[in-house]
Formats: structure tokens, C-alpha cells, sequence
């Protein structure tokens, strides 16, 4: 990533820098692990405290985009003296939430963008700045393999979105969801051209939504029904998950000839 300067933008010398690194993969439900580097300028710097926030991107109702903030937490030690050209390490550990989304499917990109933002604030309160770093956050095993069973369906994963909105009667603790848009390989048969699948994922495992695609539409009740199927984290490795996702596909073709 690299060392940026944060403060002195009046004196380039007088610059306190910095460099967030994340260490090892992140994963929803694990913790998010990594250092702060930060390096003095021509000056002693008292330093109040180093923040940071992983921060989502989501399309609210109205169109406007919006950051939203995922977890908070500050890189230690709190409260120190920051030495002139001083080079020094802050450790943070914070575990993240299950409903964390994700930006990587199989290693590739889904469109979702996710950053750290590192914050810092001098003692005497007169000056703070800021720097934003890209977050990848790769799909759990669990995820994976749902996904997988899809594909052997013939539905592929093109994307993923942010919606601004709550999925009903579930102990939901995120103002928004993450939904994946899979395009069907193979049309015909009267199938849906586009799924969009839903997991709302807890320590246990993840309920799985599935519903015919209504990109445009924003609220949960205002897209077409859904039909559900539970997936736990220890069936990786062990479950066929191909019957599951049959039943909820020809559930879905029933549907749609209502």
C-alpha cells in the first residue's frame, strides 16, 4: 500500500504518515487482523487516538449512494508521543459480523466495494485526517459451495449488491443485504433468466434465499416470492447440496406459471 502523509499539508516536512496493512485473508464472522505503520515528521506529534472503521457502499432508496459503516474499532496503543521521523507499529484485532458482505467469489471480483478508513486525531484536537484502503472480503467455504451447486444447475455468479433495505421476520442486525445476481447458462424450460440468492449467515450457518431477479425494485416485499433452504457450516465438505437447490429452483418454475 504504501506510506501516506496525512497531516502537515502546510509544511510536506511536518507530515505524519501512514500505512494499513491487513494481514492474512478476511472472511465474514472471522477477525479482521492488521497493523498501522505510521512514520513522524520534522516534529514531535501527540497523538490522540488511530480509529478504524470498515466501511460498505450501498444505493439507498433514492438512488444516492451511501457509505455505511460495518464495524469500528482502534488500533493500540491508544495516547502516545509520536517522535520526530519516529517509525512506529499499532496492532488491531476486531471480529467481524456474519452479515459482513463479501467482494470476492472464487477469487474474483463481485463488484461490491468494501475499505478500511484509518482515522487519526492529535491530543490537542486541532487537526485529524484520514486514508482509505480497499477491503477484500472472500466468500465463506459456505457460500462457496451453495454457489457451486448452482453453477452445476447451470446458474452462475455474475455480481453481487448492497440493498438498502431488511429481510422480514429474521434477527437481522445490518440496515441493508447482500444479493447475488446468477444468469442462467442454459435458458429455457421456462427457468428464470436471472436468480438473485440471499444468505443470511449466523454462526450456525446460513438461511439461503432465492427468488426470480428484480434488480429494479429495492424493498424486500416488493420483489418476487422467495423460496428458502438452511445450509450449516459443518455440511461443507459432507452435504449434497444439488437436491436442495433443485427443490427451490422447480419451486421457483411453479411459480412463475402461476
Amino acid at each position: 500500500m504504501g506510506f501516506k502523509r496525512l497531516f502537515g499539508i502546510g509544511d510536506p516536512d511536518e507530515a505524519i504518515e501512514v500505512d494499513t496493512q491487513i494481514l492474512g485473508p478476511v472472511y465474514p464472522g472471522a477477525e479482521l487482523r492488521g497493523e498501522v505503520l505510521l512514520r513522524g515528521g520534522s516534529r514531535d506529534a501527540e497523538v490522540d487516538t488511530v480509529y478504524l472503521r470498515v466501511l460498505a457502499q450501498i444505493t439507498r432508496h433514492d438512488d444516492e449512494l451511501r457509505d455505511y459503516e460495518i464495524e469500528f474499532c482502534g488500533a493500540r496503543p491508544y495516547y502516545f508521543t509520536l517522535r520526530k521521523g519516529e517509525e512506529k507499529r499499532l496492532t488491531f484485532t476486531e471480529r467481524l459480523s456474519w452479515e459482513t458482505p463479501v467482494s470476492e467469489v472464487g477469487g474474483r471480483a463481485v463488484g461490491v466495494t468494501l475499505w478500511v478508513k484509518t482515522e487519526l486525531s492529535l491530543r490537542d484536537g486541532s487537526r485529524s485526517a484520514a486514508d482509505n484502503d480497499l477491503l477484500h472480503v472472500s466468500a465463506l467455504p459456505l457460500h462457496e459451495a451453495v454457489l457451486d451447486a448452482f453453477a452445476e444447475e447451470g446458474y452462475f455468479c455474475d455480481s453481487a449488491h448492497l440493498v438498502d433495505s431488511y429481510i422480514p421476520e429474521t434477527e437481522q442486525h445490518r440496515g441493508f443485504y447482500e444479493t447475488f445476481v446468477l444468469t442462467d447458462r442454459a435458458p429455457g424450460g421456462g427457468r428464470p433468466e436471472q436468480l438473485e440468492v440471499v444468505f443470511h449467515t449466523n454462526p450456525v450457518g446460513a438461511m439461503t434465499y432465492v427468488r426470480r431477479a428484480a434488480l429494479d425494485e429495492r424493498d424486500w416485499d416488493d420483489k418476487p416470492p422467495t423460496r428458502c433452504f438452511p445450509a450449516a457450516h459443518h455440511e461443507v465438505g459432507q452435504a449434497d447440496w444439488g437436491p436442495r437447490v433443485r427443490k427451490v429452483l422447480e419451486e421457483l418454475v411453479l411459480i412463475e406459471s402461476l
